[in-house]
């Protein structure tokens, strides 16, 4: 097989594990970069993974872009905790990205599989939290805990070139207050502020593959409408986005140990 044919193989694989990572940051915000990494390594075979990182958060950054704006034109973003939350993290993702070049990239994959574990967990057993709509007006109050949140959330996520949302929803839903629909929609903020603020480094150190950032995009808007959709119609059922959120990112952490021990 030519390269020229390897590479539109690869292109044709990313636009489809594109549809899977808009369809998972549009129904709850986050798992996209936990999702791309893997899939860019063992499914579109890119051989280097902190390739498959920087292209991931440059992708994931502007779909996650494109379903916030969608998002907003529906009035479900909280911006000024989202805005908040957003901007202390950016810091700590710029320091995560610049301290991930240096880190074997094969080295980084057990741990992010263990913390996207415990968050599943800590998901599930919180199941009886208070209710949506009681959360609301407690958020303006808690602008400093939102504010460090952020900042630990933002170096996660540029260490390990994810979107960061699996842990922003959970930080903006139980430490901003945010209704769990709104903090998968506010989420989205961080989310494009951190991947691209981790794209820029890895872009800088010639680690992002442009086009197959681009395909991983065009699958990703597709993907994200039918997220949105599908977010919308569950979160009317008390607690099952949680609970389908965090059921995702146990399969996720399922996943990467398996081809990591493999």
């Amino acid at each position: 097989m030519s390269i020229a044919s390897i590479l539109q193989t690869q292109i044709a694989l990313a636009a489809l594990s594109g549809l899977s990572i808009g369809f998972a940051l549009g129904l709850v915000g986050g798992g996209a970069g936990t999702l791309s990494v893997p899939l860019l390594l063992y499914f579109v075979k890119v051989g280097d993974p902190h390739v498959a990182i920087g292209t991931t958060a440059a992708a994931i950054a502007v779909t996650a872009l494109v379903n916030l704006i969608s998002y907003a034109r529906a009035g479900l973003v909280r911006w000024r905790t989202s805005g908040v939350f957003a901007a202390a993290g950016m810091g700590g993702a710029f320091a995560g990205s610049r301290w991930s070049l240096h880190v074997d990239g094969g080295a980084v994959m057990l741990p992010l599989a263990a913390m996207v574990a415990l968050v599943a967990l800590l998901m599930f057993s919180r199941t009886q939290a208070v209710q949506d709509v009681a959360l609301a007006p407690v958020a303006s109050t808690r602008g400093f805990a939102t504010a460090g949140a952020g900042a630990a959330v933002g170096g996660v996520a540029g260490f390990f070139g994810i979107s960061g949302g699996f842990l922003s929803v959970p930080a903006l839903h139980y430490i901003a207050r945010v209704p769990m629909l709104e903090a998968v929609a506010s989420s989205l903020l961080s989310v494009v502020v951190f991947g691209a603020t981790t794209a820029v480094n890895y872009a800088v150190a010639g680690k992002v593959d442009v086009p197959l950032a681009v395909a991983l995009v065009a699958g990703g808007i597709v993907g994200g409408h039918a997220g949105m959709g599908a977010a919308k119609a569950v979160a009317v059922k008390g607690h099952l986005l949680r609970r389908i959120f965090a059921a995702m990112l146990l399969a996720i952490a399922a996943y990467i140990t398996y081809r990591s021990v493999g």
